[in-house]
């Protein structure tokens, strides 16, 4: 299955950082426990800028990372483990191989056998990957939920997984939390500070910014980026019509 499925491959591509990109070193600083766990959760509303937020902490990092930006069409096991692979095998390209040819097979090996495979091959790479997967949400297939709780449940030295989502994930996230396992960033972690906000306004909009206008506009907003910018573009058109 793994060699006759094809891949988008621009889905295991990770999403640059735009021009305005502000950065967020205080939140920088929250995910810096990454190493000690084996899972990192962000989960928050559509534009609060969770996929930026991951992409710019994977610039700092000297460990490698694989990307894979999920749709609803990844609900499906064996095309979700095809990605799976496909993404480890970006940054360490002889890896997993058990793997694929156990989901290659012509009929899919139960889970259990999937997992443990899965599972022995992580922990035998090379050194500490960081694998996100974006937009988790939309995965509604309780058996790729199965899968994932069994890595971060038995985790594999090597591997550290990335969760951006909209919706937490069907794992055992109370579990994970008793055990320090699990770092988590939330929309309110994710909001705009009154000083970031008038650091994109100036950015969109090249004017500065009165800090009371923008501490209103933040109010307004509860620090919603895409708010933010959805405001910096009705300011510019209204400038630009004048």
């Amino acid at each position: 299955m793994a060699e006759t499925i094809p891949i988008i491959q621009t889905k295991l591509y990770r999403p640059q950082l735009q021009a305005d990109f502000i950065p967020r070193p205080q939140l920088l600083e929250q995910l810096e426990g990454w190493r000690q766990r084996p899972l990192t959760l962000v989960s928050a509303p559509a534009g609060y800028g969770k996929s930026t937020l991951v992409s710019s902490w994977l610039e700092s990092l000297d460990d490698p990372a694989a990307w894979l930006s999920l749709d609803e069409h990844d609900n499906d096991l064996e095309l979700f483990l095809t990605y799976f692979l496909a993404c480890v095998q970006t940054s360490f390209p002889d890896a997993v191989d058990e793997t694929v040819a156990l989901i290659g097979a012509a009929e899919l090996p139960p889970l259990r056998v999937v997992i443990n495979s899965l599972a022995n091959e992580l922990d035998r790479l090379p050194q500490r990957l960081v694998l996100v997967l974006d937009d988790y949400h939309v995965i509604s297939k309780s058996t790729i939920d199965e899968l994932l709780s069994e890595l971060v449940k038995h985790p594999p030295s090597p591997l550290h997984l990335v969760i951006a989502t909209r919706t937490d994930p069907q794992i055992d996230l109370n579990r994970l939390r008793a055990l320090g396992k699990v770092t988590e960033i939330r929309t309110q972690q994710l909001r705009f500070s009154v000083m970031e906000t008038i650091e994109l306004l100036e950015q969109l909009i090249r004017v500065e910014v009165d800090k009371e206008a923008a501490s209103l506009l933040d109010e307004k907003t509860e620090g919603w980026v895409t708010g933010i910018r959805l405001a910096a573009l009705s300011m510019a058109h209204r400038d630009n019509a004048q």
